[in-house]
């Protein structure tokens, strides 16, 4: 998938072709970042490029990439381990499901270790090997250490993709074997005009809730917006029992619910301190009468206590009891009576 707002990077500095062996692109998470990734890999795998250095899509290289089968790349992405496969399985099934995956949430040393044997093979195709690591902050520190002895000394032919929206917290050892690439984030206009070409409906609004990330807002997806439904009578303390907010939401994504409050908190600060809102827009009203009644000191530490709940989202936890943790640690911000 091509998006206008890379167009111009990619001109500059990928249509001529001449990669370095070990890239690290910078960006917004939600922005396409994979997807540009993804172009530059199969644009060097592909056996007849475009003028433009783009993959001709026509090729048994360009149909092998498209249907994750490309004998010469690899990639090392714990979310897309975490997709549930099917929707009609039984609860307990539901259940080892999703502990699965809440327990992926690294990329294992193991995973590395492979990727450096499939690149000391000869490449099938006799052009390149590829490796994209997506996100590259969530390698563990060994599976970091493993990537670093190969990007010391990387085989011929190589080429090591790596995304990550936080690079900080990448070993400076390992930014400073690629070369960095930011990748620019779409303006709002862009942002609004892709999403409404995707058929989504109020793109504002789903812009809003991901700090304008358009591949992020397209993915928030049905049980997103109900579980915000839910919510909003609790937070905005219309109906403060949170004992009635974790029945409407039900077995929620924690995901959803941490983005949700994290949300709602900083639009609370905002509202308190400088009169604006940033996220949820179209509830403006029910923020700006909630947050005078919230101590400003009480809501910056549920704002610290989501910072850490949030690094906790993927752990095998009892998911109930984590949500139930959260909602009533709101409820006491909220005036009594």
């Amino acid at each position: 998938m091509k998006f206008e707002w890379h167009s111009a990077l990619w001109n500059t500095r990928f249509r001529t072709g001449g990669l370095p062996q070990s890239i690290l692109f910078t960006a917004m998470r939600g922005t396409g970042e994979s997807a540009f990734a993804e172009r530059v890999a199969v644009s060097r795998l592909c056996a007849q490029p475009t003028t433009n250095g783009d993959a001709c899509g026509v090729c048994d290289d360009c149909r092998w990439f498209a249907a994750g089968t490309h004998p010469d790349f690899r990639r090392l992405d714990p979310e897309c381990a975490q997709d549930v496969q099917s929707s009609s399985i039984d609860e307990e099934s539901a259940s080892g499901e999703r502990d699965k995956k809440r327990a992926r949430i690294q990329i294992s040393v193991d995973e590395v270790r492979e990727a450096a044997d499939f690149l000391r093979l000869v490449a099938h195709r006799g052009r390149a090997r590829v490796v994209l690591i997506h996100p590259a902050h969530t390698m563990h520190i060994a599976a970091a250490n493993a990537l670093l002895k190969i990007l010391e000394e990387p085989p011929p032919g190589a080429l090591f993709l790596l995304v990550t929206s936080q690079p900080a917290r990448l070993p400076a050892t390992i930014r400073s074997r690629c070369i960095t690439i930011a990748l620019p984030k779409p303006t709002a206009s862009q942002a609004a005009a892709w999403l409404h070409a995707a058929g989504l409906p109020d793109t504002e609004l789903a812009l809003a809730q991901v700090g304008g990330a358009p591949a992020a807002a397209a993915s928030l997806g049905e049980r997103y917006w109900a579980v915000r439904e839910g919510l909003l009578p609790f937070l905005s303390g219309r109906d403060p029992s949170w004992l009635d907010a974790a029945a409407r939401i039900g077995d929620t994504d924690l995901a959803h619910l941490v983005h949700l409050l994290q949300t709602w908190c900083w639009d609370l600060m905002s509202t308190r301190f400088h009169g604006s809102v940033r996220y949820h827009q179209d509830r403006s009203v029910e923020l700006a009468r909630t947050a005078p009644t919230i101590g400003s000191t009480e809501l910056a530490d549920f704002a610290r206590k989501l910072t850490g709940a949030k690094r906790l989202v993927g752990h095998p936890l009892n998911p109930k009891l984590f949500a139930e943790d959260l909602l009533m640690s709101y409820s006491h911000l909220l005036p009594k009576g």
